[in-house]
């Protein structure tokens, strides 16, 4: 899921018959899910493993972990050597479908879908790929117990004059520095961060339907200066507890989710910051190291209107793999889709029965379904942004770099760190 950029890996399946006409079908699962498991997500691999076995009797499921860069060159993962399938964030979809390394669906969606995950998985008005996990920009609230009255983030998920009411009032849970309100990744090690960061504001203030010219602007040297004007001060909610020029949120968000990578972790764990600013997953960890019990996850609104810039992650089959496939292979390619997609597998992921013991996860799922279904009360919060999602869009590298550069000229200024620049010279 694109978005909190960590060591990533791929979790490959390897489907084996046990008939003597075996079909061999590959399968790589987006491994960068910051699991609550603790266990190198080997009860993640478990469930899935299980489950298609239960389901498909002549079938034997091995799951094992390969290294994956996802922001690296996929044709490796998508030749005819590669696999037959790998699970990807759609932002990085528009340059595989260029380079002609995935087939267009050859089944329907199922019907429960979110409509912004939908968005995420057509290119030129063609679906190339089957939603699973969802991903956005949120607000994770720890109040502490008894002032949640003179803090109700909920309440600030409405527009952004309800957003700066409630931040100005929040601060007072830690001694009132401005400073020290926001803690989370305003960045990361490869630069990608800031032009989303940008739309997610962009679309608060303009509309679900001004995500492309938002990038076209960009492109060309153009910057909305009350976009800028707001996500300045969003960001000034955030600095190292010091005042020194080191922002925490500044700082590289790159290594195991698990073990503090980010710096920030312990700051509200301990209530040195009223709020982690993240992705879902985040969620999860948070509540279960804390001893508060006041929690939400609302999208921040920097407009008149509250739009969250979704991020999805997605299987997509590979063409070279699928063209080479007998009809065998491929009715076996559609069997796992189908498993893969099915509500049950989705909410034993979402609400991590396989761990031990059970506890939810808070990764996003695609389907509607499940939301309708669950009674988890961040989830439900979360919902409510996910229903005013906007697609993400699939930028190519090229983009990716032209538009960070022009808003840290022109906009707001970002560290850069030495892969973005190694990054920047190499393209």
């Amino acid at each position: 899921m694109n978005r909190a950029i960590q060591i990533a890996g791929l979790l490959f399946i390897q489907l084996v018959s046990l008939s003597s006409a075996a079909v061999q079908l590959r399968v790589g699962i987006y491994n960068c899910i910051p699991d609550i498991g603790q266990d190198n997500l080997t009860s993640y691999k478990g469930l899935i493993e299980g489950g298609f076995n239960n389901a498909a009797h002549t079938v034997d499921a091995v799951v094992d972990t390969t290294e994956y860069d996802p922001y690296g060159d996929l044709t490796t993962y998508l030749s005819e050597d590669g696999f037959d399938m790998i699970e990807m964030d759609t932002a990085n979809l528009k340059e595989v479908v260029e380079d002609d390394l995935i087939i267009d669906i050859p089944t329907n969606l199922p019907e429960n879908i979110m409509p912004a995950a939908v968005g995420a998985a057509a290119i030129n008005g063609k679906l190339y790929a089957y939603p699973t996990l969802l991903c956005g920009n949120f607000l994770i609230g720890l109040v502490p117990p008894g002032n949640e009255q003179n803090c109700p983030l909920r309440n600030a998920r409405v527009d952004y004059n309800a957003f700066y009411e409630t931040m100005e009032n929040c601060k007072q849970n830690v001694g009132g520095d401005w400073r020290r309100i926001l803690g989370g990744k305003m960045n990361d090690d490869y630069g990608w961060y800031l032009p989303y960061l940008y739309l997610d504001g962009y679309i608060d203030i303009h509309g679900r339907e001004s995500v492309d010219k938002a990038v076209d602007e960009v492109m060309r040297g153009v910057v909305d200066p009350k976009v800028c004007e707001r996500l300045s001060w969003y960001i000034g909610c955030c600095d190292d507890k010091t005042g020194q020029v080191g922002n925490k949120c500044y700082e590289n968000f790159i290594g195991s989710y698990v073990n503090d990578s980010d710096n920030l972790y312990p700051d509200i764990i301990n209530g040195e910051t009223a709020f982690y600013f993240g992705f879902s997953e985040k969620v999860a960890q948070v509540e279960r190291d804390s001893d508060r019990n006041s929690y939400a996850a609302i999208s921040g609104p920097l407009g008149e209107i509250n739009n969250l810039l979704q991020f999805t992650d997605a299987l997509v089959i590979n063409k070279a793999r699928w063209n080479a496939a007998n009809d065998e292979k491929r009715n076996a390619i559609i069997d796992f889709v189908n498993y893969f997609l099915n509500n049950n597998l989705r909410e034993d992921i979402a609400m991590g029965v396989d761990l031990n013991p059970p506890q939810v996860r808070y990764l996003l799922q695609s389907t509607e379904t499940f939301y309708q279904n669950t009674t988890d009360l961040i989830y439900q919060d979360l919902f409510w942004s996910l229903q005013r999602a906007v697609a993400a869009p699939s930028l190519t590298s090229y983009q990716k770099v032209t538009m960070e550069a022009n808003l840290e000229s022109l906009c707001i200024k970002f560290p850069q760190s030495k892969k973005m620049r190694k990054f920047k010279q190499e393209l």
